[in-house]
């Protein structure tokens, strides 16, 4: 795996009061768990991934945190008596790979220099990318600003720009909405029943794009890294949720199962520009991310109703 930018990425916060290790990263762990993953991964279609706009590297590093702290007996215990009705216990037992996986995928994709692709997206596509986009920050911004789990993702959405994050904010808009059906479609105003699946198709689009661009390894490989960050987020959305329950009372539950959205804001963002289809006929593939960078993130106004 390339050096990533970072040149000691920064280990997981333990709690004082745990005695468990985060599990030890290493490419060749990584390669073999993606490639134990390959059935679970391709069996994934387009309209299931996730957005890749956060420090994907920071997430998966906080995610390895709460991997090695479900890998203590006494802790697994607990999960393994939960009803199997209630939980796949082979994704809480197979997130330690997931993570590794992910790490792995994601070394591949820089490697092969398929996080800075440069593109351009026909205006219509742009321009109705735009136009869903806003409808839909609309949306959440205003029925959802004070949500506590969703907060995290809207503040990681509202920065950035180019055609790569119009891509992602599409994509992730549509998850708040599956996550928010029944709140989003109280907004009279901004709120259009199709838009969460016009929102993963014109993402769809732009993502077609930026592979068409580039070459086939990079291609390859960052579809591979798509899947697997998609596939954690599948397993984390098994032990998030049993965990935060099992540990209820718990006054760590929280840091023990944090929101990977919050514990890995994206470190890089410049201000929206007018919009989406200002960037058609422009270069327009600002990475996803850039694990290790730093700067002054801007943010795009929120739609005021």
């Amino acid at each position: 795996m390339p050096k990533s930018k970072n040149a000691s990425p920064p280990a997981p916060a333990k709690l004082s009061s745990t005695p468990y290790e985060p599990p030890a990263y290493h490419p060749d762990a990584g390669k073999s768990a993606l490639l134990a993953l390959t059935a679970e991964l391709d069996a994934l279609t387009e309209s299931d991934f996730v957005t890749v706009k956060l420090d994907v590297e920071a997430a998966t590093y906080a995610a390895l945190g709460v991997a090695g702290f479900i890998a203590d007996p006494e802790v697994h215990a607990r999960f393994a008596r939960l009803p199997k009705e209630e939980i796949d216990q082979a994704r809480v037992d197979g997130f330690q790979a997931a993570c590794f996986a992910t790490l792995y995928a994601l070394g591949e994709a820089r490697s092969a220099g398929a996080l800075a692709t440069e593109i351009k997206v026909p205006t219509d596509i742009a321009a109705e990318a735009d136009e869903v986009e806003k409808r839909m920050q609309a949306v959440c911004e205003y029925l959802l600003g004070d949500d506590a789990e969703i907060k995290p993702e809207l503040d990681r959405l509202r920065p950035g720009t180019g055609n790569r994050d119009v891509a992602n904010d599409l994509l992730g808009y549509a998850r708040i909405y599956e996550l928010r059906s029944a709140v989003v479609k109280t907004d009279p105003k901004h709120y259009r029943a199709g838009d969460a699946a016009k929102a993963r198709e014109l993402a769809g689009k732009i993502i077609q794009a930026l592979s068409a661009a580039m070459t086939p390894k990079a291609r390859l490989a960052y579809d591979r890294y798509v899947r697997a960050w998609t596939w954690l987020n599948r397993c984390y959305d098994e032990v998030r949720p049993a965990g935060l329950w099992l540990y209820r009372k718990d006054p760590h539950g929280e840091q023990r199962f944090p929101s990977l959205f919050a514990a890995a804001r994206p470190n890089v963002g410049r201000p929206r520009k007018a919009g989406a289809a200002a960037e058609a006929g422009r270069e327009g593939g600002e990475a996803a991310e850039a694990p290790g960078t730093s700067g002054t993130s801007g943010t795009k106004d929120s739609k005021a109703k």
